[in-house]
């Protein structure tokens, strides 16, 4: 076949290639491992506050909530 035919018989049956293209695969997905802390923060998978919140502490001990029962004889 020429040249020319040969292009066209390719189009026409390589044509369900181009009705499909698959997405991308994400920035940083083939990276094998566990990237640095720094990293992280630059990716933006970690963010870190300023002024982070105060954990309040129990009113009431543990103990006092979850006492032991009363022993009966």
């Amino acid at each position: 076949l020429p040249e020319e035919e040969k292009q066209k018989k390719l189009s026409s049956c390589s044509r369900h290639r181009f009705l499909y293209i698959p997405p991308c695969t994400p920035e940083n997905f083939w990276e094998v491992g566990f990237p640095s802390t720094q990293t992280c923060i630059e990716r933006g998978y970690i963010r870190e506050e300023k002024n982070p919140q105060v954990r309040l502490r129990r009113r009431q001990p543990l103990t006092a909530l979850f006492s032991p029962k009363p022993e009966e004889n």
